[in-house]
């Protein structure tokens, strides 16, 4: 997946993805921190881009069904794993069985250490995980298609990065 947002070169004139597709991105985390951790970066980011929530993976699922034409079908979904209704693995497996969702690319972020599931998001279809708490860096990084799994480095101050 490969989204140039002008972040590598400071090129302030590259147009959002939403002056492009006219289309939101879908946030899927049970967290409303998360949810609005995420909004903020993505503002920074993408500017006024619309960004749509969900607590869970039935929500989006129910949002999709209920917005079948292809300007209201998100343009990128951020899924988190670990949620109580219906967890993220199963949300991507589910999207990836339509064929009108299949296309959407998903980018799974979640706190999970756990590799079988890392493995499982990205064989079911994931176009890149990324380890909670976010890096700003490493968030541009994979929407420019840079890397799927960025490392995670612990700085000068030992804080992950």
């Amino acid at each position: 997946m490969h989204m140039d947002t002008g972040m590598d070169t400071g090129a302030s004139k590259a147009p959002t993805p939403w002056q492009i597709t006219r289309r939101p991105i879908a946030v899927v985390d049970d967290s409303f921190d998360d949810q609005l951790m995420l909004r903020r970066e993505l503002a920074f980011l993408f500017g006024d881009m619309p960004v749509i929530t969900f607590h869970s993976g039935s929500g989006l699922l129910s949002y999709l069904l209920d917005h079948r034409r292809a300007h209201e079908k998100p343009w990128l979904v951020l899924l988190d794993i670990h949620m109580t209704d219906m967890n993220g693995l199963r949300t991507l497996e589910l999207l990836r069985q339509r064929d009108d969702y299949a296309d959407i690319p998903v980018l799974v972020i979640s706190q999970t250490e756990n590799e079988a599931e890392i493995q499982s998001a990205l064989q079911k279809g994931a176009k890149g995980f990324m380890h909670k708490p976010l890096s700003r860096w490493d968030f541009v990084q994979i929407l420019n298609g840079k890397e799927t799994r960025p490392s995670r480095d612990v700085n000068e101050t030992g804080a992950l990065t």
